[in-house]
């Protein structure tokens, strides 16, 4: 099984905005290389570009020939005339459905707002486009690194090929704080401990962040999913 995992961070404004944005990814770089995650490999299977040059994203061709990827974008982002966009660097503005690659099992995380804007941007084209967690009380043994692997890849395998986003907010709503992405994680390692013998989608993980994202900010930030296929998310102890 093939796969990789692509993060990209955006323009940050300030030194603490990078700060912060660099927390956030490497949560989800411990989450990823953890057992619950998959298992993935952070020298092999985990690519990080921060506000990259236009030219290395059309470069990664050798993600066109996985079997799975998931790609992470941390960062400023709008709605113009109904299309996503996103701010690579101060004055780069791409749209993140071009970033799509060849391989049929994608799975793309955005974290930005998704506020409605009239002026007109200058958007670039593209041609193409690990901490062990607390474990609660459990009986059987936690399953070894390779066991988590095998389940992962065993899912992606039977999963339908399709690809999958996942909004932090619904259009023309500001995202709060990281505040989707934190509730993903912390829904996954909550599942990931107390649920047993299980794969769960990401379906299943969304609508549990979504719930809470949304009774946090009191229905001011509603993320959506968009697209076909559903895969594996996190992996249960045992």
């Amino acid at each position: 099984m093939k796969k990789s995992i692509l993060i990209i961070k955006g323009f940050s404004k300030n030194e603490i905005e990078l700060i912060n944005d660099r927390k956030i990814i490497q949560l989800y770089i411990d989450f990823f290389c953890s057992n619950a995650g998959g298992a993935f490999d952070l020298d092999t299977e985990i690519y990080v570009l921060e506000e990259p040059e236009i030219r290395e994203l059309t470069k990664l061709d050798v993600l066109n020939d996985l079997d799975y990827l998931i790609i992470l974008l941390i960062g400023h982002g709008a709605n113009k005339n109904g299309t996503q966009i996103f701010q690579l660097q101060e004055k780069t503005f791409i749209q993140p459905g071009q970033l799509q690659f060849e391989c049929k099992k994608q799975l793309h995380i955005l974290e930005t707002c998704r506020n409605v804007i009239d002026f007109e941007l200058d958007i670039q084209r593209l041609n193409r486009l690990i901490p062990k967690y607390a474990y609660g009380g459990y009986i059987k043994r936690p399953l070894t690194r390779e066991e988590s692997i095998a389940k992962f890849d065993s899912a992606i395998k039977s999963s339908k090929d399709g690809v999958l986003y996942l909004f932090a907010a619904s259009i023309d709503e500001s995202a709060s704080d990281y505040l989707f992405l934190k509730s993903l994680i912390d829904n996954a390692i909550y599942i990931h401990e107390y649920y047993r013998e299980r794969v769960i989608s990401t379906h299943k993980v969304f609508e549990m962040a979504k719930k809470q994202v949304t009774e946090l900010t009191e229905g001011n930030q509603n993320p959506i999913i968009s697209g076909e296929g559903d895969f594996p998310f996190v992996i249960t102890i045992i």
